[in-house]
């Protein structure tokens, strides 16, 4: 299995969510689960979600 965590960034909280939305979408079309939910920071505009991709026949 691989782990991964990607971020979506930007001026304002909304333009921050559509870049991690596109972003997980197309890890999606690659095999990629999100799991668990979006982490949203305090002190900057960036948002993550943490991903996994399970190895073939799993």
């Amino acid at each position: 299995m691989e782990y991964k965590i990607i971020s979506g960034k930007g001026w304002t909280p909304e333009i921050a969510v559509k870049e991690l939305e596109h972003n997980v979408n197309l890890l999606i079309k690659e095999g990629w689960e999100p799991i668990g939910g979006v982490i949203v920071t305090s002190f900057n505009e960036n948002v993550y979600q943490a991903l996994i991709r399970r190895k073939s026949g799993s």
